[in-house]
């Protein structure tokens, strides 16, 4: 049986995108080997937490009480989203970078998967755990800028917040591996460069996978 991938993509620039290449990239890589599922935001925008689904999450998730008819179709796009996740054996990520972080459409799947009962929980001591243990997880997006990711500040060019909060949430939940491919795009003289460089650090991690795939 072929490991599943799930590929949350938001790709608005279509054609123009440069992340699109490197989305294009890895499914080359990918398509021999694994089941891909996918998930376009674009065209399916994820739910957010309005009045109704949030009581509903407390009050199953938080409270462990039964849900009406009507709760649990308030919650069901988003109990859908948890099920393709944990039914995953890699998750990727892929968009562009909006304004120094992650564009709103991703950070609402994040959201919507990252619920309590199901991809992470609390020990007695309160401490939280991950339940995605097992799976590896990478975040793919390119920027017009070149922005640093060794740490965050209000000082450029240390303005990447996307990588550090892609990598925050994923390890909270559990996630073994995680890797970031980012590629500065913005300056003509160096967008080539770096999208090659990208798409090799690409061809290395989903290699690396399938080295592991084969001890296994």
């Amino acid at each position: 049986m072929k490991p599943k991938i799930l590929i949350v993509k938001y790709l608005p620039g279509r054609e123009f995108s440069h992340t699109a290449l490197l989305y294009n990239h890895l499914l080359e890589l990918v398509k021999p080997n694994y089941e891909i599922n996918e998930i376009d935001l674009e065209q399916q925008p994820p739910p957010y937490f309005d009045y109704k689904i949030l009581m509903a999450y407390y009050r199953r998730n938080y409270q462990g009480k039964e849900l009406s008819a009507d709760q649990q179709r308030a919650i069901a796009e988003m109990d859908e989203y948890v099920k393709m996740l944990k039914n995953a054996d890699v998750l990727v990520v892929l968009s562009p970078m909006h304004n120094f972080g992650m564009p709103g459409l991703v950070k609402l799947w994040f959201d919507a998967v990252i619920q309590k009962g199901e991809t992470f929980d609390y020990m007695p001591n309160g401490k939280p755990y991950g339940k995605m243990k097992g799976k590896k997880a990478l975040v793919i997006f390119t920027s017009g800028g070149e922005y640093s990711c060794k740490q965050v500040s209000l000082n450029y060019p240390e303005w990447d917040t996307y990588s550090f909060h892609a990598k925050i949430m994923l390890q909270f939940i559990g996630f073994d591996e995680i890797n970031v491919v980012t590629a500065s795009t913005g300056n003509n003289n160096n967008k080539d460069k770096n999208l090659n460089l990208s798409k090799l650090k690409l061809s290395e991690i989903v290699n690396n996978w399938r080295k592991i795939s084969l001890q296994v």
